[in-house]
């Protein structure tokens, strides 16, 4: 993992290292939650097939290519999230239960690309709570304008009552968004 507070160099240092050495950019604004949410992030990766396919945990998946917007809503979702977690553990619970509930709060799983997401949503299908998705990001190796509606209609189509936020910072997308 690579934090940094200026991104204008990576392409430099993606040749300088090559593309394998790093697996994720995050965007340092100075909010300290960021590194906690880095952490919960990969536990959550690493973790999300024994806790979903054994315990029954359900997945938000979030598809963004952007270190700048995913390393800004990683540490809102995550502190939401732990809070509510939080808010439904009984007070009468032992330590270990406490935990263990903990352990059971919904998995944030973060796609860069079509390709990404799409396997996500197909191994977790069963336990995806929702979706929140970029519009514009890469799909067969290059960017796509649309990948965050196939996407959605991927998700859709094979289950039409999971919820499916699209965001984006273009206003042009917002009929479409919309009427999906």
């Amino acid at each position: 993992v690579l934090i940094t507070p200026e991104t204008r160099q990576l392409p430099d240092l993606a040749l300088r290292c090559g593309p394998d050495a790093i697996d994720r950019v995050f965007h340092w604004q100075g909010d300290s939650r960021l590194f906690l949410a880095i952490i919960k992030s990969y536990e959550d990766l690493f973790n999300a097939e024994r806790d979903c396919l054994d315990d029954q945990v359900r997945v938000i998946i979030l598809v963004e290519d952007s270190p700048h917007f995913y390393s800004a809503y990683l540490p809102l979702i995550y502190t939401e999230i732990l809070a509510q977690t939080r808010a439904l553990i009984a007070e009468g619970l032992s330590d270990d239960e406490k935990l263990n509930r903990m352990s059971t709060r919904p998995k944030i799983l973060l796609a860069g690309t079509y390709e990404e997401a799409e396997a996500l949503y197909m191994k977790y299908r069963a336990n995806v709570l929702g979706v929140i998705s970029d519009i514009r990001y890469p799909r067969d190796g290059k960017l796509d304008g649309q990948a965050g509606f196939a996407f959605t209609s991927l998700v859709k189509n094979d289950n039409p009552d999971v919820p499916v936020l699209l965001q984006s910072h273009d206003t042009a997308f917002a009929d479409q968004a919309a009427a999906m």
